[in-house]
């Protein structure tokens, strides 16, 4: 299954051109700042030159290390127009990712928000340690001169145009190069339908994940308005919402679990929305229902790609949610597809094969990494042209009666939560270093509004004399592992299970302790007000347990940045503006949350919307 022609658009040259066609449009919109194309030229350039000046050369990596602003885009950019690769890390989320830049790429500099209170002091330390001499920090916020200089020639598009993380098994970040060829590849896939001075794309998206480049690097490139939402905004679904709504977008980018939050604050507020384009997780019939349900008239796209192969780059148009599964469609232009057996043989028409990569997207492999890359990255045997390889992605599935391509889960170790790639073996190594833990298994299992989460089943040591709480677990995962990586169910369990007649593990069995009751006691409520049984309540539903006393945080017992939003839209809804989604940030126990509330303590008779406990943006 091929479509290699592609219509290839250099990003960098594009918004150049954009910027003399039309410079006075807005081409950037990042929560409350804009920039018109013209104003964009003037920022990249001015700080390109800072980079040169700072000695960054041709074909080296920029960190962007910053959380998501208006100038974490301009930095990137202005790394292109310096003739190198961006990579963008945010301060609290990403500590192995810049160790794992830091080491596998040719790094020159890193910039940083200096006014951002985030921003770790321990990073002078990181960037003392990195094995680069030289390494230049420059301060994005700070009001520099501009040096007179002239900007480096463009590299050819073989060289980088981006650096990006993702999981590895030994829990240590795999870092890939995307080529500026990659980049235009993807680009020029985009044939969304637009009208010319209209088109506006929004990206409920992190810029550390790739998939936010979906509506970025293809509005830049055409001359369309990119909107996304700040650092500020994203754990709050309300906010990011009405900066949708505000904006009047045309094409919008999200993960299906937190378009399941979007969708009903989208309802008739937005007459301008023509596409909803959803990737990084599978997407539920329930979902395609609800959004043909609410919005008829907006077209519904699933698009599926690993990072490896530049983002996305199998494609399905969503008709309806009457289909037992949601297809991901064909290849998009420049990008070919293979479902093959394990001798790389083309399986029969329906039958399930591991799906193989071809075409312009597909990056060069891993930095640093030349086994692994010659374990993913090999020759493929379908193409016509010599030298070309195809990536191995590890995912099976089938070509449904229609000729769309059906996603049947993992042949490996890996899972998505919340649109991130997961490796479960790395988030097991993590576990079995705590020395408490002996053994430990961790399996993706969904709830019941399909949001994916992940569930570890540990194995007391020997020498464990009292066993670490949730908490405890929590709180060393979170040491080690991305936010997402993060179990959010802890069980122990005397012996791993292994199934009847076979030496495989017994994961059905594991699975059915979820849904047996709490093997710890929960500690006594007898002593809680009204209020903080009320609130208690509210807390077992969105973390799925009551191992919780009303003095215990709520980032220790399993929560997390998402499940705040969880716990706010339930709080809302029983007692309407009295705690705001910030607040619960600081507000971080029962019993805080009851005094508040204490205030105002008659609830709302409106019933408690379901809603996903988990979702990332």
């Amino acid at each position: 299954m091929s479509t290699v022609d592609s219509r290839a658009t250099d990003l960098l040259s594009a918004i150049l051109s954009q910027a003399e066609r039309v410079p006075d449009r807005t081409a950037l919109v990042v929560g409350s700042r804009a920039l018109t194309y013209r104003e964009l030229d003037t920022a990249t350039a001015s700080l390109a030159r800072r980079l040169v000046a700072a000695g960054v050369r041709p074909g080296q990596t920029v960190i962007v290390y910053q959380r998501q602003n208006l100038d974490t885009v301009v930095g990137m950019i202005a790394a292109l127009r310096a003739a190198a690769a961006w990579c963008v890390i945010e301060p609290d989320r990403g500590e192995q990712s810049l160790q794992a830049v830091l080491a596998a790429t040719d790094c020159a500099a890193v910039l940083i928000d200096g006014q951002d209170p985030l921003t770790p002091a321990g990073v002078a330390a990181t960037l003392a340690a990195a094995p680069q001499a030289g390494l230049a920090v420059l301060d994005i916020a700070e009001a520099a001169a501009t040096p007179e200089l002239e900007l480096p020639a463009q590299p050819p598009m073989r060289a980088p145009a981006y650096v990006i993380t993702t999981s590895g098994s030994t829990g240590l970040p795999k870092v890939v190069v995307v080529s500026r060829a990659n980049l235009a590849t993807l680009i020029g896939s985009r044939d969304y339908p637009h009208t010319e001075g209209e088109l506006v794309t929004f990206s409920a998206m992190r810029l550390i994940w790739d998939g936010s480049l979906m509506g970025l690097a293809w509005a830049l490139a055409v001359g369309g308005t990119s909107v996304l939402p700040d650092a500020r905004m994203l754990p709050d679904v309300e906010a990011v919402a009405e900066l949708a709504v505000r904006q009047q977008v045309s094409h919008l980018v999200s993960t299906p679990s937190f378009y399941r939050l979007l969708l009903p604050r989208l309802a008739e507020r937005i007459a301008t929305l023509r596409i909803v384009t959803l990737g990084g997780e599978a997407v539920p019939v329930r979902l395609a229902q609800e959004h043909y349900a609410t919005l008829p008239d907006t077209r519904l796209h699933n698009e599926y790609g690993p990072t490896e192969a530049t983002v996305t780059c199998i494609c399905h148009v969503v008709s309806d949610g009457k289909r037992h599964i949601v297809p991901i469609g064909t290849p998009t232009a420049g990008t070919a597809a293979y479902l093959v057996d394990g001798t790389l043989r083309p399986v029969r028409s329906g039958a399930r094969g591991e799906l193989y990569l071809g075409g312009g997207q597909v990056t060069d492999g891993y930095a640093a990494r030349p086994g692994l890359t010659a374990t993913r990255f090999v020759a493929d045997p379908f193409a016509a042209e010599p030298g070309a390889r195809m990536y191995r992605t590890g995912d099976l599935a089938r070509v449904d009666a229609n000729g769309d391509i059906e996603f049947h889960g993992r042949a490996d170790s890996q899972v998505k939560v919340r649109g991130v790639r997961i490796e479960r073996a790395a988030v097991e190594t993590v576990l079995e270093n705590h020395p408490a833990v002996r053994e430990a298994v961790v399996l993706a299992e969904s709830d019941a509004d399909d949001a994916v989460f992940l569930a570890a089943f540990w194995v007391p040591a020997d020498s464990a004399a009292i066993p670490p709480s949730t908490g405890a677990l929590t709180a060393h995962c979170a040491q080690y592992l991305a936010p997402e990586s993060v179990p959010e169910r802890f069980v122990a369990i005397e012996v791993l299970p292994i199934a009847p007649g076979s030496s495989k593990l017994d994961e059905a069995a594991l699975r059915a302790l979820l849904r047996a009751p709490a093997r710890r006691p929960a500690p006594s409520r007898a002593t809680w007000t009204e209020l903080e049984r009320a609130v208690g309540a509210i807390w077992s539903e969105v973390l799925v347990h009551d191992e919780f006393d009303r003095d215990e945080r709520f980032l220790d017992v399993g929560g997390n940045s998402h499940r705040v939003v969880a716990l706010h839209v339930r709080l809302e809804a029983r007692w309407p503006g009295a705690i705001s989604v910030g607040m619960l940030f600081d507000l971080d126990t029962v019993a805080a949350q009851a005094g508040v509330l204490a205030a105002d303590p008659v609830p709302s008779t409106e019933p408690v919307d379901s809603a996903p406990m988990t979702f990332e943006v």
